[in-house]
């Protein structure tokens, strides 16, 4: 439970001058006297520490060394976590060793949650000093309430735009400042732009899910819900992915199939070799793709000479809803491994107005504070095309077993893409498997 007005016990103590641990090795033993106690001046209590996990060393640091120059009377100390997988942190739960606080995609409160490993944090947002929850974007809100509960503090997220190389544009013909603004658009030019070279080998591709983000077979949840349509149903009931699936899967396939099929572009973007810092669409051989804000730090440090633009993704113009995909993470703290008092403190830090806006433009993080999130876009024109979908954008729903389901998905997607399967019979195959996960979920009794 959060701690309520005043000084914690362990403010008290830090103020005291005896840490927490010397606390509890004092009901076990009397310490011996020292030169210092001799003269009646108390020891210099040691600084409590909180291990926080975190994927990436550059950001980590950056948290870390932040926090500790603002002495605020603890010590956060990084060490490595995962992101986009579990395995580490299920382990540390088994062992009962996870650390206080770690930084998790947001996917993983429901898992984490009904496996009883997570704190419940109501109480510690209504009480927190430096951000409220109203600060949060309401689309990144909604990820992180489930069962009425707030199971994670959100802290990035992450919004797409539709890239286009206009010296590419160029070169097939077209207009470089008239990007294609529907997918009927974007399937023409991606046509007209793809090229092979004397040998018959693709030279460029046009548009391809084999390259940008999201990633592969997420593409096609983003036609889907330009469709107007979802993955699952709002009450996390039913799986809906057939009752628009085909219609997208179908556009899919002829867009890849008149550039010369799923196949070739999957093996074409994956086997070019390019230099550190250049990608398909920044070395010329990608001409339209959809991906997040993050590449513009490459872009202008590898290929500052890139002539691109940047605007709102596609639309079938009969739903007029923009292509769109997001992610990102949160804080996720966990109930064995003690400190929440600790864990929250750093947390508040990190979420504190000042430092959030540099930390987020350093590193390029579009923030999951829609204040902070405002400022960073004023910082780069560029970004204000990320910032304003932030709360409109979608995301895969959150369920325990959410990413078995997307196992799911990739196959059906390359079953037909590259496999060449029926397409009705391979969405009711995935949405069968994705119901019977869905159903799991909604067996688990509700985690306190």
């Amino acid at each position: 439970m959060k701690r309520k007005q005043g000084l914690s016990r362990r403010r008290f103590l830090h103020a005291a001058g005896i840490g927490a641990t010397g606390v509890a090795l004092a009901a076990c033993t009397t310490p011996a006297a020292t030169p210092d106690d001799a003269e009646g001046e108390a020891p210099v209590a040691e600084t409590p520490e909180v291990v926080f996990w975190h994927p990436t060393e550059d950001r980590a640091t950056n948290l870390q060394n932040s926090f500790n120059e603002a002495d605020l009377g603890v010590t956060a100390v990084w060490q490595l976590g995962e992101y986009d997988q579990n395995t580490k942190t299920m382990a540390a739960l088994a062992a009962g060793t996870p650390p206080p606080v770690s930084y998790l995609g947001r996917w993983q409160a429901a898992d984490l949650a009904v496996r009883d490993a997570l704190v419940v944090l109501d109480e510690y947002v209504e009480g927190a000093k430096t951000f409220t929850w109203n600060d949060i974007w309401e689309r990144l809100q909604k990820d992180s309430i489930l069962w009425g509960k707030k199971w994670t503090i959100p802290y990035t997220t992450d919004t797409r735009a539709l890239l286009y190389n206009k010296t590419v544009m160029a070169e097939a013909g077209l207009d470089p400042e008239s990007p294609p603004l529907t997918w009927d658009e974007i399937h023409e030019m991606a046509v007209q732009i793809t090229r092979r070279d004397d040998a018959g080998r693709l030279d460029v591709v046009g548009f391809t899910p084999s390259f940008g983000n999201p990633p592969v077979h997420l593409m096609f949840l983003t036609l889907i819900w330009c469709l107007g349509s979802d993955m699952v149903s709002e009450d996390l009931s039913r799986v809906t992915i057939t009752d628009k699936g085909e219609e997208a899967m179908v556009f899919l396939k002829q867009l890849m199939d008149d550039q010369g099929g799923y196949e070739d572009a999957v093996a074409f973007t994956r086997g070019l070799s390019l230099a550190e810092g250049i990608d398909a669409f920044s070395a010329g051989k990608v001409g339209l793709a959809m991906h997040g804000q993050w590449v513009l730090r490459n872009y202008d440090r590898y290929t500052p000479d890139l002539d691109f633009g940047m605007i709102p993704g596609p639309v079938f113009p009969e739903y007029d809803i923009h292509a769109n995909y997001d992610g990102g993470g949160g804080w996720f703290f966990f109930k064995q491994g003690g400190q929440v008092d600790d864990a929250w403190d750093f947390v508040e830090f990190a979420m504190s107005e000042e430092f959030y806006v540099d930390h987020a433009d350093k590193f390029h993080l579009l923030p999951a504070r829609s204040d902070v999130g405002a400022q960073w876009a004023a910082i780069d024109p560029r970004r204000e095309v990320f910032a304003a979908t932030a709360n409109t954008v979608r995301w895969i729903p959150i369920f325990v077993g959410i990413l078995e389901t997307l196992g799911d998905l990739a196959n059906m997607f390359d079953n037909i893409l590259i496999g060449g399967k029926d397409i009705a019979s391979e969405l009711q195959i995935a949405e069968e498997k994705i119901q019977a996960v869905l159903d799991r979920h909604n067996e688990f009794p509700v985690p306190s």
